[in-house]
């Protein structure tokens, strides 16, 4: 099964598809943003497989008008999730925007966004006591925090999963939710590398790449130092007695996410501080978990290895060659692998892991249907792209913008404005669905991935 996907999208080669079924190695990324793979075949290859279905990790916060189309710089998830090219897989381990950076902007979980207008919630957390009001002047851990409501308290996570599940035609999913239905195993990987960690491993894992941040009740979040002393791990100075218990409060988070007043209740008594997974083991977590297929008992397991397939947004997958993502950064692929490798060789739920990126701001280039001039000059952009080489399809895109830029929507061209998210301006825009220009499906990822590098870098 896993091969036949690989084949049928021409990267088992990319892959080293023999190397991952002999088990020579374990962790394979393959971004198809540097290949000359046609949006259409992978397309067509989800279509024929339902039960093959990437994810699309976005964020907690206001998705309403992503999936009303009219969301500007979000609207791929649009083109993603409301098509049924992917699903959104949510990610909750963010924090709320606020007057300082560092808090998430794109999805602005702090607030409610609807019909471009931004209502500021106000916000508690604990300070040992009880739950206080805090203010905007520091972003805070949306796990521990709660929101006013009315008069009374209501967690944030549970706050923004209502709203989200309330949403016609999109198959939310949380991330936290898979990692918990799965916390036993989830547990006893954790364990084995927290043992086998070594803090100044240059081939293995490191304990900063399991534990990467520290949450505390009070909403701060920051980066750690976690200490082996003898059997026991000593973080920020709250020492855990072992390697099992570290881990098992590295689920009290994630947990967190998925039964959120339970996690309220006992808050008081758990540790000062909470140790939060890393975004490397999150990222194979996403495969050795299928998150590919995310109906249970669809398929049985992947075997001799696993091909994920994810579509990753600016940060994840960027538009290679000319930004490329953290995922495939050569520094994470040697962390992703030196996770990957022990888990495989300890666990028969665990097989070898091809992690095939897919760039959704391939979709930026589907104008709303609500600009149906956009959609008319955009077919004359891929007409051009379609008939050169993907290595000249940034320089024609640039030339392209230079001539006929102005003409296109000021919507359109400020998807591609750098640090921006769901729009808040006040401004009503009609709900749209993203169309596909004629031609999108016969471009490669590569072409796409070019041509939307030109557009970020003229309009950004």
């Amino acid at each position: 099964m896993s091969r036949r996907i690989l084949d049928e999208l021409g990267l088992a080669s990319a892959a080293h598809a023999d190397a991952l079924a002999a088990g020579d190695k374990t962790f394979v990324p393959v971004h198809t943003g540097s290949h000359d793979l046609r949006i259409g075949t992978l397309l067509d290859l989800l279509d024929r497989d339902p039960t093959l279905v990437p994810p699309r990790t976005g964020h907690l916060g206001n998705w309403e008008d992503i999936a009303l189309g009219r969301s500007g710089p979000m609207d791929f998830n649009t083109a993603i999730c409301g098509a049924g090219h992917g699903y959104p897989l949510i990610y909750g381990f963010t924090r709320t925007e606020a007057d300082t950076e560092g808090g998430d902007e794109a999805y602005q979980p702090g607030s409610v966004i609807q019909h471009g207008r931004r209502e500021v919630m106000t916000l508690r957390t604990w300070d040992g006591s009880a739950f206080v009001r805090r203010g905007r002047d520091r972003p805070l851990f949306c796990p521990v925090v709660q929101a006013e409501v009315d008069g009374e308290l209501v967690p944030l996570v549970d706050l923004h999963w209502r709203r989200m599940s309330a949403i016609p035609g999109f198959r939310f999913r949380q991330w936290a939710a898979v990692v918990v239905e799965n916390s036993h195993l989830v547990a006893d990987m954790l364990t084995l590398l927290i043992e086998q960690a070594d803090g100044t491993a240059k081939q293995g894992t490191r304990l900063s790449e399991l534990i990467s941040q520290v949450a505390r009740p009070d909403g701060t979040v920051g980066r750690c130092d976690v200490v082996r002393d003898g059997s026991a791990y000593v973080l920020e100075g709250y020492r855990f007695p072992s390697a099992r218990s570290l881990a098992e409060a590295v689920l009290e988070l994630v947990r967190a996410l998925v039964e959120p007043a339970a996690f309220f209740d006992r808050l008081a008594g758990l540790p000062p501080v909470l140790p939060v997974m890393s975004l490397q083991l999150t990222n194979v977590l996403f495969g050795l978990l299928h998150t590919h297929r995310p109906e249970d008992g669809a398929e049985p397991p992947e075997s001799p290895f696993i091909t994920h397939l994810h579509w990753g947004a600016r940060a994840m997958a960027g538009c290679p060659p000319r930004r490329s993502g953290y995922l495939t950064r050569r520094s994470t692929v040697r962390s992703l692998r030196a996770l990957a490798s022990p888990l495989v060789r300890h666990f028969d739920e665990a097989r070898p892991l091809a992690f095939v990126l897919l760039p959704a701001q391939t979709f930026m280039l589907c104008p709303p249907s609500t600009s149906p001039a956009d959609i008319e000059l955009l077919q004359g952009l891929l007409a051009d792209l379609r008939t050169t080489d993907a290595e000249r399809a940034y320089d024609i895109t640039t030339a392209w913008l230079a001539r006929h830029g102005e003409r296109l929507s000021s919507y359109l061209r400020g998807r591609f404005r750098s640090g921006s998210g769901v729009p808040a301006d006040g401004t009503t825009r009609p709900p749209a669905v993203p169309v596909e220009p004629a031609g999108f499906r016969d471009l490669t990822f590569r072409q796409a991935c070019a041509a939307v590098a030109a557009f970020e870098e003229a309009y950004g």
